[in-house]
């Protein structure tokens, strides 16, 4: 890609972030980089043209978050636990701005669930199997239910409302975490401590 098509793409992408997609023209997109709408319009034909671009770029960046905290952590428990203490690595890609306005992009949407799904989902399935496998979580537990369950928890406590009278958020998280560890864990069995 030459550079002025990806400073376009990369001002595309900040300004989707920081204003919302329909907030965002694309003579500001063309004064952020500066080029002319023209060269936009060459490039990537539309703002939804520009937008599919943006929605691919996300989607390779996130998965190579992902890839290189697994590749960091020493087992699949501690992956697990970096995933989710460092969450902010991947809610920083997506504003929500960005998500509200998404929604009325079905494509794109629909393009970000298709990667969930293919991609996403069976990665931490198989992360949970290889830890079942090593004895870290316990075998008991299907990992496409505690993948759903995981999915189901983020999505829930993603509502700012459901924080309320509960303390602060990091005290809360915590506490879901330890929750969670404690359900999954493969204890050891007492007759082997002797």
């Amino acid at each position: 890609m030459n550079a002025k098509k990806e400073a376009v793409l990369e001002a595309g992408k900040r300004l989707f972030m920081e204003q919302g997609i329909l907030q965002t023209s694309m003579e500001q997109i063309a004064e952020a980089v500066p080029v002319s709408k023209v060269t936009i319009y060459n490039y990537y034909q539309s703002k939804e043209g520009l937008l599919d671009h943006v929605v691919d770029r996300m989607v390779d960046e996130l998965m190579a978050i992902y890839r290189d905290m697994v590749d960091q952590a020493k087992d699949p428990l501690e992956a697990l636990t970096v995933f989710y203490k460092d969450q902010h690595k991947f809610s920083a890609f997506v504003s929500q701005k960005f998500v509200a306005d998404l929604a009325k992009f079905p494509e794109q949407m629909d393009k970000l669930l298709q990667f969930n799904q293919k991609f996403v989902v069976p990665e931490f399935e198989m992360l949970i199997f290889k830890g079942q496998q090593l004895g870290q979580i316990r075998k008991d537990i299907s990992p496409q239910v505690l993948v759903a369950f995981l999915t189901f928890i983020k999505e829930f406590t993603a509502r700012n409302e459901w924080y309320h009278g509960l303390g602060s958020l990091n005290a809360v998280s915590e506490q879901l975490m330890t929750i969670l560890y404690h359900g999954i864990i493969q204890q050891e069995d007492p007759s082997n401590l002797t």
